[in-house]
């Protein structure tokens, strides 16, 4: 049997690339939906004939002000409330899945208003390829919603299967009017073979096989929740993988014209004309909260996926766990089962700052391997690529910016530039006093000549004095 290595993607693994961690997404969702915000939007609501009890909105918002409750808890703490078959049972399962959708399109937002950064970024994954390369094919099993794999692989004309069908469906587009100009395309993935075999090529073929085990943006259910689809882009590329997302989302609804926006609004799913007229609905899978996979919770992706996943990492001989917290008892108790069965499995848990292996694992110590390092430098690491100066700040700038958030990082960056321009006036006002007639092109020039300089090199000397600047800044 040929020995094989696979990834498993935690959030950290999308991180470079734009991706919030968890708490980095709590800070955004918390920061607009303040309690305040949230009443206000009841209040709405209820205008228009719906809203939630006040209890149940005063319930949440003792949760929402938590400071240690991230948005997986906040959303936990509703799915709690709604099990607890109370009076407003079915008012905490509605907010639930009012606040998944809001999740949904913070993590839209980061593909499509990001675009630049976004495509900026994917070379740094470059190192991907020498999996790619050796293996046949790459297994890739994902926790995250994002389509950074699915955008490396059209990035680098890497072949992709998520286990989807070849068989297409077409999905009306329309404009501002309801007027269709259009249609989008679908591979989906029938309730039986959900429950089978997916459709990942056998005999193996060269490519990425991917399974994303906690639902996708990119992926919804439909004809009743039995059937998925998976959104496929008009050609492979990274615009047009981005562009088909944003299509789904805008483009694909029910016009109804008595409603603020013109369309049919629904919460966590999309209402749309299919080409007879008839109103059909597209529910998203994004999998969040406190019981993933419970047999006791129904949800929208199938229950399936997680046996999907215990089924297929049994292809593997070794798997590099990169950028996973380990936090979702139903994940871990997978990769315990599987790296048990044998002593020749072996697991690499790759997360900057990690040193020390996670306590359940403790007793297979000789079969892992932590290594303290980012997604992609350690894809890096094992491509044998050396980055140059240029793009190891540019790495290190965004991590800073990160840490800081845009708001507060654009502040400190137009305070750095403010006294970086200062410390150049002084120098040029010095040189001034020695040489009254000194011009501005001859200063340029001799300060390039006192540092030997050309022009990325200064521009590399600039952006590195930003990014100490900030990375001095706490």
């Amino acid at each position: 049997m040929q020995k094989l290595t696979g990834l498993f993607l935690g959030a950290g693994a999308s991180y470079e690339a734009g991706m919030p961690l968890v708490w980095e997404l709590t800070k955004e969702l918390k920061n607009w939906l303040t309690p305040e915000k949230l009443r206000t939007l009841n209040q709405g609501w209820r205008t228009q004939g719906g809203g939630y009890p006040d209890e149940v909105i005063d319930s949440f918002t003792s949760a929402l002000e938590r400071p240690d409750l991230h948005y997986e808890a906040l959303l936990g703490y509703l799915e709690t409330q709604y099990r607890r078959h109370q009076p407003n049972q079915e008012h905490y399962h509605g907010l639930y899945s009012w606040l998944v959708e809001m999740v949904y399109h913070l993590l839209y937002a980061r593909h499509i208003k990001n675009l630049e950064f976004f495509q900026k970024t994917l070379p740094w994954y470059s190192g991907i390829l020498t999996l790619e390369n050796r293996n046949c094919p790459l297994w890739v099993f994902s926790l995250n919603h994002d389509l950074i794999i699915e955008s490396i692989a059209a990035k680098f004309d890497i072949s992709i299967y998520s286990g989807f069908s070849e068989r297409k469906i077409s999905l009306p587009r329309r404009n501002q009017t309801g007027e269709q100009i259009g249609e989008l395309f679908a591979q989906t993935l029938s309730e039986d073979e959900i429950n089978g075999a997916l459709h990942f090529p056998n005999p193996p073929k060269k490519g990425i096989y991917l399974l994303k085990i906690h639902g996708a943006l990119d992926v919804f259910a439909y004809e009743d929740g039995k059937n998925l689809l998976k959104i496929t882009p008009n050609e492979n590329t990274v615009d047009s993988l981005l562009e088909s997302l944003r299509s789904v989302n805008e483009e694909v609804f029910y016009p109804f014209p008595g409603s603020p926006n013109g369309r049919a609004n629904t919460i966590n799913e999309i209402a749309y004309a299919d080409k007879s007229g008839e109103m059909q609905f597209l529910r998203r899978t994004l999998l969040a909260g406190a019981y993933k996979f419970d047999a006791r919770q129904s949800q929208v992706l199938p229950h399936a996926f997680l046996e999907q996943f215990k089924t297929n990492i049994n292809f593997l001989t070794s798997l590099i766990c990169i950028g996973y917290g380990f936090g979702d008892l139903h994940i871990n108790a997978v990769i315990r089962e599987w790296l048990e069965l044998t002593s020749d499995r072996r697991l690499k848990i790759v997360n900057p700052g990690v040193t020390e292996i996670p306590a359940f694992l403790l007793h297979l110590a000789p079969q892992i391997e932590v290594i303290s390092n980012s997604a992609t430098d350690y894809f890096d690491s094992i491509g044998n690529i050396t980055r140059n100066q240029r793009e190891k700040l540019e790495k290190r700038l965004s991590v800073c910016i990160r840490r800081h958030g845009i708001d507060q990082a654009v502040q400190k960056m137009n305070d750095f530039f403010k006294a970086d321009l200062s410390t150049k006036t002084k120098e040029l006002a010095s040189l001034l006093k020695k040489s009254p007639n000194l011009s501005l092109e001859k200063y340029l020039e001799l300060t390039s000549k006192e540092k030997d300089l050309n022009v990325d090199d200064e521009m590399n000397d600039k952006l590195k004095r930003l990014v100490e600047f900030l990375e001095g800044e706490h």
